[in-house]
Parts: structure tokens; C-alpha cells; sequence
């Protein structure tokens, strides 16, 4: 009894436990204040003409249920009858321009402080916001179309009308006009040309609740009665004018609808066609459904037989029809531009090799290849003739001959039967009545003649930027040096109008310095007396360098052609004083247009050099001030430098600035670098940023580590102080330099010794140079970069590895190397070699190999002069037309001249 009883109580006291519990929570909600009325989230701030403007609102808080209302809100905005039955809150919508009474236009704008208001009768929440309404604008997406070519169109990611049938082909009929040889009406004859279907994409940014039509206007700038100067329509020169060039003729170009296409093309329920006043489909309209923001306007590229560069058409959207959208995002217009690219056959025209450079004798003729490219079926012809910027001119300086009926004749039309790729013509340059009073060589730039193969059919276009540069060469003969005097050539290089400079001296007269100049045809325009004709010399080796550059004439600047000569002595020298030894001399000419009617003349002499000898080896002449970079080798100690031993490299800089009228001569700065033993010095560069001396050396120059026997070393100096870093570079073989240059990929160093050199890839991003012995002498090119790494290596041996080949020289050409020298032995390969060696020059191509399919052209050649005891000791470029070369043949000094493929022009009797 007692045991229930207690169980009882106990049941009944946690009870009344929770009770009072409940209660003391219920007494506790009851007692806390109701939430504001909120509103959650803010809607779009943007809204756009015909096209839906939503948003659901949520909220909380108030006592009972919500209740809302818009206030200042635009007529086309609504809030829905029902509330949200998911969550708190009310869903508010319309579409501006349609809803609200169709105010159309009169909703764009924008609309301030709206309110978004909620409430429970006794409490108010408030949500403003702004809204503007924009156009829904409609915009317009081209690719660049190609005649004859299908187009492609992919499906994206918008809502889009049935993507048209590009596979079928349309047809189209017009009208030419066909021409004279000059250019005159004849006649006009009617086509009917196949057409390919193209595609412009219509955007419409956001999809419309109604249906949206746009017109459309097919147009270009093309205007048959832009007449050049001189012409009037109708003629070949207006509808093929200048003012015309690059605009395609819509009707006969291009066209919205072929006029035989209805049939031909599907049918696209959202397109159609309107004639435009010449009897074309040019216009028409294209009609969004509700929902699509993507639509299609079918267009024809009329593929027909003429000739063409790229031309440009205008399709324009220009009105709404019906529904609510935008020309743009402003209504102010869409337009696009479509390009058609031409597909007819092209021409290139090459030397017989394959190259787009050559140079050709007055007096003598070559042939040539005119090679067509791209599919065709029928015969196809190519009129030639010279460019604009040609300074020979066909039918006055030089004629074009073709192969017809078995002999050539006069004819600058070549003809491609169809089945053949290749037609061979000739240049000829007749000797009889060819004038050219300018110093420089006039050159042909061959091409197709575009202006009269305009508008006629079955001709082929010229090939983007293929045109056939030939020079026509006046100096036929080689340049004897020395035919009256003791003269011993050292030094040549080309500039101002072609001029050749031809640097040495005078062995018959105290070995007195001169620089020689001659034009392209060989005439002497100054001989220069440098040194004192008095003044004993002992063989100088002079080194010889031009510059043009900018000075300030009044309020502007104008060209002042200057070149310099240097050389080493230990005479006495007029103005000069004497440092001890062998010294170094630099002589600096300018032109001076008020002497004699032009002619260089001196404008100063400068004298600098230890108490030792001083031998100069390179000279470069470089910067808006017109500095003199010398280079050489020294076995004294210039100021503030500390001599290594034996002969050192030595890099100078002379500066010459001007006082008053006067330029006035003054050391900048003297480098000395060297090895304990005697180093010797190829060149100096002025080309890099910063001036950069080279050489070879055996043991170790400025104490970089020795790499092998002789190595090759470069560094660069621009002052007289601070430390230099010596880049020595080689293999484990000998590599003595004997020139070098610097170019946009680094330096290349020439020289000569008995291996043969490859670069191996040792790393992801390292290399190094290889060098595998072989019998004989032979020369290289090795490529460095500025920081000494190798790049490229090339062996310059004759086939049979029997012959002593020593190379000199070596010179940029066309985005080439040109390096000459000599050989006792078959360089050339079909060469029949003499023991007292022979001059020999060769073409490196630097193109880089692009794989085992890699067709490209290399202008790559081996040349050796026919006749013993020669050699070419240095190289000129003239233009990138000619290879001038110095040369020797016994004792006789002769300039002799190479086209860019290797064909002597200058040929020794």
C-alpha cells in the first residue's frame, strides 16, 4: 500500500512540475513584442520593352497576416492577386510597354522610389527601389565569308529558329560589262553563277513576350559611277575605280536571295525577301517568335570567275515592324560589316629556285616561274606588270617574254592551261636605250596588273604579298681597284645612294691611306686622300665604317651621311700627337652638299694610344651623336685599365660633340680585356644595345673559365669603369674567330678549325655545343645569345672533307648570313679547285626547320670563283639586292657583285 501511494504522489508532482513549467514559457512568449514588417530581397533594376519583369519578393515579421501595395510604381508594373503560398511574401511583375495600357515607348526611362509597401493593419514595412526600362536591343554577328566555300554554322546556346540548309546552292543571274585592252566598254554579257548560302546571326538580348519582325538592308559603298580621275562611266576604271576598291557590288557580289534560288534554297518561315529598285533581293525581314533571342538572315555569296581582293558589304537592320525591340541599345541603328574573301586561283611568281629576290645584268635577260594555286577547271591567265613602287617600269626598262608556239616573244600575259601549275617567262632588260641617272640600281617589283584584269573573267589574283623583286645591275664588269696606282684594298661597305667605300692604301705612294667611292655602275665619284702622302706608313689595315643619322638644321633635323676610316701608326702625324708605339688614328668625313656639288670631306682626326702598340682591327659608327666605336688589340696599358699579359682586346669610345659649328673630337672611355697570352680581336658591333667586342683566345680572357684550345669570347662595355662580364665560349676544340656580327637573335661568330659543330639538347632549356674532329680546316657559324648561350651552329666545309677552307668575312643578307672567304680544293662541289686557292661565299639560311613536311623556300647556295690565287676578304649589302664583295685575284683588287641566289654578275675573264 505504501509502495502505490508514494508512486502516486511522485507521478502526480512531476506533473504539476511540467504544468508550471508550460506556463512560466507560455506567461514568457506573450510578453515579447511582434517583428516589423519586412520585406526580403531587391528586385532587377533594369527592365526592357516587351520582355517580362518579374520578382518574388519574401517577408516577415507583424502580428497577422501581410497585405501589400505598390506605390508610385509605373502603369505596366502589377502585384499579383495571390500571395506567395510557399513562403511570406508576394510575387510583383509586368511587362513594360504592353502591360499597364500598351504605352510602348512612352514606358522607357527611368523610374525613382517606387515602394514595395507590407503590412499588418497596425504595423507598415517599406522596400523602395528604381527601375529603368531600356530597349530590348536587337544586334547582329558575322564571320568573314569566302566565294565558293560552304559555310558552317554551329547551334549555341540561345533559344534559335531553325538553323538554315547551308550545303544547297543557290543561282544567281546579272549582267557585266566586258572591256578593251584599255580599259573602254564593248559590250555586256549575262551570268548565271552558282551562290553559297552564308549566315548573319539577329541577337535579340532578351526574349521577347511577343513576336518581334526586323527589316534588314543589304548595302554597300560601291558606286559604278566613282570614276578615277580622267574616266567617265561607263568604263573599267569606274566600276573597278580606286574610290570602288574593297567594296563588293551587292547584286553581284553578294545578293540576300539568288534570283533563281526560290526554288533552289529551302524555304525559312521566319525569313523573307523584299526587291530592292535594280530587281535584287537585297532587303527583306526576319521574325523572332516569343521566346527566341537567336535568329538567322540567309545571304548568298555569289561565286563568280573574277579576280578580286577582299570586299566589303553593310547589312543593316533599319526598322521594327512589329513588336517591342531596339536597334541597338540606344534605337540609333545596327549595322555589320561583311567581308567576302575571293576564291580565285592564285599566282606567285619566283625566281627558277623558288625565291621572290634575284638581281639581273642590263643587257641580259633570266627566266622566271609564274606558279598557280587553288582548284580550278578551266584555263587561266595572269597579266603582269610592275607595282606602284617600281623604279623600272615594264615596256621602258625591261619586257616580259612567254613561251608561244616554240620560241619567246614579247607578251606580259601568261597562260595556265588547266592542266598545268607552272608557266615559265623571261625578264629582259635591253642594254640599247636603258637610261638611269640616279646613283642607286632601279629594281622591278613584279606583280599581277590588277587593274586591267579587274571585272574579267578566268584571271587569277596575285597571292598576298607575293611580288618579285629584281634589281637591275649596272656594274656588269668587276670594279678593277686598282688599275692605276699601288692600291691594296682593306675594307669596303655600301651606303648613301649605294656608294661603295672602298678603304686601303697606296703601296706606291708611302702606303698612304684612301678611301675610294664609286656608284652602282662602277664610276668614281671621290678618290680621298686620308693620311699625308709625306708621312711614311708601314701596310695599315684600315677599317672602314658609314653612318646616316639626324642632326638639328634650325626647327628641324635633317640626314648627315658621314663615314670614318681608322688605322694604326707609330708616324707622326699632322695635328696629332704621338702616344708611343703603334697608336690608333680615326679620320671622320661627312658629306657636304656645298662642295663641288656634294662630295665627302674631313671633319676631324683623332689620336689616341698607349706606350706600346695599339693594332686596329674593327670600327663602328653608331647613336643619334654619331660615336666611333674602335676595336683592337694592345700589348700597352690604356689609362685606369690593367693589362693581362701579352696582346689584350681593347674596346674605345670616341665621342664628337659639337662646338659651335665645329664637332669636336674626345675619348670617352677605353676597355682592356685579355688572357696572360696574346688574344686576338674579329670585331666590334654597334648593333646591340650595347657595344659588343669579340675575339678568340687561348687561356682565360677577364679570368672566365677556359672551355678548350682556342676559345671565341664577346662582352660588351659602356663605360670606362665597373666590372665586365666575359662570356668564353667554345668546345673542347680550336675556335679561332676571324669576324662576326650582331643580329636580332643574338651574335654569330665566324671563324675557321678542323671540326664539325652541332648543338645537342641537354636540358629542357639547355643546350651545348658539339665539336667532332674532322680532317681538314673548315669554317663555322655558331650562334649565341647575348648571355652566352648557344644557339645554333653550322659547318661550313667542302663535301669531301679534303680542302683548307679559311673564312673572312661574314654579313646579314635577307634575314640570312652571307660568309665568304677561300678554299684550295672543291668548296662549291663541281668546282675544279687550285692549290693557290680560290675565292668562295655561301648563303646560310637561318629559317628554322618546321617538321618533316616543312616546304619552305631556303635561298640556301655554295659559290667559288673560277680562277686561282683569289679570295674574298670582306662582304657589303646593297639593299638586300646584291652581294658586294671585295676581292683579291693575284695582286689586282676588284669589288665584284652576287645576286641573292648565288649568280655571279661581275664574271672574271
Amino acid at each position: 500500500m505504501r509502495v502505490d501511494s508514494a508512486l502516486r504522489f511522485t507521478s502526480v508532482a512531476r506533473l504539476l512540475t511540467v504544468i508550471l513549467m508550460v506556463s512560466a514559457l507560455s506567461a514568457c512568449k506573450t510578453e515579447k513584442a511582434p517583428d516589423q514588417p519586412t520585406i526580403l530581397g531587391v528586385p532587377p533594376s533594369t527592365a526592357y520593352l516587351g520582355v517580362e519583369y518579374y520578382y518574388n519578393f519574401g517577408a516577415y515579421g507583424g502580428e497577422d497576416i501581410l497585405d501589400y501595395s505598390l506605390t508610385n510604381a509605373p502603369s505596366w508594373l502589377a502585384l499579383e492577386d495571390t500571395s506567395n503560398k510557399a513562403r511570406e511574401g508576394i510575387i510583383m511583375r509586368g511587362v513594360p510597354g504592353l502591360t499597364g495600357g500598351n504605352r510602348g515607348d512612352a514606358d522607357l526611362g527611368k523610374i525613382q522610389d517606387i515602394n514595395l509597401v507590407t503590412t499588418d493593419s497596425r504595423m507598415a514595412g517599406l522596400q523602395p527601389f528604381d527601375i529603368e526600362v531600356k530597349y530590348n536591343p536587337l544586334s547582329l554577328e558575322a564571320d568573314t565569308f569566302t566565294e565558293g566555300s560552304t559555310a558552317e554554322l554551329e547551334e549555341g546556346y540561345r533559344n534559335h529558329c531553325t538553323l538554315p540548309d547551308l550545303e544547297s546552292s543557290g543561282e544567281h543571274e546579272f549582267t557585266i560589262n566586258q572591256y578593251a585592252s584599255d580599259g573602254s566598254v564593248t559590250g555586256t554579257k549575262q551570268l548565271t553563277v552558282e551562290t553559297h548560302p552564308v549566315v548573319v546571326k539577329v541577337v535579340l538580348d532578351q526574349p521577347s513576350v511577343t513576336r518581334v519582325a526586323v527589316a534588314f538592308d543589304l548595302t554597300s559603298e560601291y558606286d559604278a559611277t566613282d570614276c578615277d580621275n580622267g574616266f567617265t562611266a561607263p568604263h573599267q576604271r569606274c566600276d573597278y575605280s580606286e574610290a570602288n576598291a574593297g567594296d563588293a557590288a551587292v547584286g553581284q557580289d553578294l545578293v540576300a536571295l539568288g534570283s533563281n534560288s526560290d526554288l533552289l534554297l529551302e524555304q525559312l518561315d521566319y525569313l523573307t525577301y523584299e526587291l530592292d529598285n535594280n530587281g535584287n533581293y537585297t532587303k527583306g525581314v526576319v521574325t523572332f517568335e516569343p521566346g527566341i533571342t537567336e535568329c538567322y538572315i540567309r545571304l548568298e555569296v555569289v561565286d563568280d570567275s573574277f579576280p578580286e581582293p577582299s570586299e566589303a558589304a553593310r547589312l543593316t537592320l533599319t526598322e521594327v515592324r512589329s513588336g517591342l525591340a531596339g536597334l541597338g541599345e540606344s534605337n540609333s541603328g545596327v549595322r555589320s560589316s561583311l567581308v567576302i574573301d575571293d576564291d580565285e586561283p592564285v599566282v606567285v611568281l619566283e625566281t627558277a629556285a623558288g625565291g621572290t629576290r634575284d638581281a639581273l645584268n642590263v643587257g641580259d635577260y633570266r627566266e622566271y616561274v609564274a606558279r598557280i594555286e587553288g582548284e580550278r577547271t578551266w584555263e587561266y591567265r595572269a597579266k603582269l606588270g610592275h607595282s606602284e613602287d617600281s623604279t623600272a617600269r615594264l615596256g621602258t626598262e625591261f619586257v616580259i617574254e612567254t613561251y608561244q608556239n616554240n620560241s619567246w616573244a614579247e607578251s606580259d600575259e601568261v597562260v595556265f592551261p588547266a592542266s598545268e601549275n607552272e608557266v615559265p617567262f623571261r625578264i629582259r632588260v635591253d642594254s640599247a636605250g636603258y637610261s638611269n641617272p640616279s646613283l642607286d640600281d632601279r629594281f622591278i617589283l613584279l606583280t599581277l596588273n590588277e587593274g586591267y584584269q579587274a571585272g574579267r573573267e578566268y584571271y587569277a589574283r596575285a597571292a598576298d604579298n607575293s611580288i618579285l623583286r629584281v634589281n637591275l645591275n649596272e656594274l656588269a664588269a668587276p670594279l678593277a681597284l686598282n688599275a692605276g696606282d699601288g692600291f691594296v684594298a682593306t675594307d669596303v661597305d655600301i651606303a648613301h645612294s649605294g656608294r661603295i667605300f672602298v678603304s686601303g692604301y697606296d703601296e706606291l705612294n708611302n702606303d698612304q691611306v684612301l678611301v675610294k667611292i664609286f656608284d652602282q655602275k662602277g664610276a668614281l665619284l671621290q678618290n680621298i686622300p686620308v693620311s699625308d702622302p709625306a708621312v711614311a706608313l708601314n701596310t695599315p689595315e684600315t677599317a672602314l665604317a658609314t653612318l646616316k643619322r639626324k642632326v638639328p638644321s634650325g626647327s628641324t633635323k635633317v640626314d648627315r651621311y658621314e663615314f670614318a676610316v681608322a688605322y694604326s701608326t707609330d708616324q707622326p702625324l699632322t695635328g696629332t700627337n704621338e702616344n708611343g708605339g703603334q697608336d690608333v688614328v680615326v679620320h671622320r668625313f661627312w658629306y657636304d652638299t656645298a662642295v663641288n656639288g656634294g662630295e665627302y670631306v674631313e671633319d676631324w682626326v683623332f689620336r689616341t694610344g698607349t706606350a706600346a702598340d695599339d693594332i686596329v682591327r674593327s670600327l663602328a659608327l653608331a647613336g643619334e651623336n654619331g660615336y666611333v666605336l674602335v676595336a683592337g688589340e694592345t700589348n700597352g696599358s690604356w689609362p685606369e685599365q690593367v693589362p693581362a699579359g701579352g696582346f689584350d682586346s681593347f674596346l674605345q669610345r670616341i665621342d664628337a660633340p659639337l662646338d659651335g659649328n665645329s664637332y669636336v673630337p674626345e675619348l670617352a672611355w677605353t676597355r682592356q680585356v685579355g688572357s696572360a697570352a696574346d688574344d686576338s680581336v674579329a670585331g666590334v658591333s654597334a648593333l646591340s644595345l650595347t657595344p659588343i667586342l669579340f675575339g678568340s683566345a687561348q687561356g682565360s680572357v677577364g679570368g672566365a673559365p677556359v672551355i678548350g684550345g682556342v676559345d671565341a669570347y664577346f662582352y660588351s662595355a659602356t663605360a670606362g669603369a665597373g666590372d665586365i662580364s666575359v662570356n668564353q665560349v667554345g668546345s673542347a676544340g680550336d675556335e679561332a674567330v676571324s669576324d662576326g656580327l650582331f643580329e636580332q637573335s643574338g651574335l654569330w661568330l665566324l671563324g675557321n678549325g678542323a671540326g664539325e659543330y652541332s648543338v645537342q639538347e641537354t636540358g629542357e632549356e639547355s643546350r651545348q655545343l658539339v665539336h667532332t674532329p674532322i680532317n681538314t680546316s673548315a669554317g663555322f657559324l655558331l650562334g649565341y645569345s647575348s648571355t652566352g648561350d648557344i644557339n645554333r651552329a653550322f659547318t661550313l666545309n667542302d663535301p669531301s672533307d679534303s680542302a683548307e677552307e679559311a673564312f673572312e668575312a661574314v654579313m646579314v643578307f635577307s634575314g640570312d648570313l652571307v660568309a665568304a672567304g677561300k678554299s684550295d680544293g672543291d668548296f662549291e662541289g663541281g668546282a675544279a679547285g687550285s692549290a693557290q686557292g680560290q675565292g668562295i661565299a655561301t648563303r646560310i639560311s637561318l629559317l628554322e626547320p618546321a617538321g618533316e613536311e616543312d616546304t619552305a623556300f631556303r635561298n640556301e647556295w655554295r659559290a667559288q670563283l673560277p680562277v686561282g690565287d683569289t679570295e674574298i676578304t670582306a662582304l657589303a649589302n646593297y639593299r638586300d639586292d646584291e652581294i658586294t664583295m671585295l676581292a683579291r685575284q693575284a695582286g689586282q683588287w676588284l669589288v665584284l657583285v652576287y645576286s641573292p641566289e648565288g649568280e655571279l654578275l661581275t664574271p672574271l675573264n
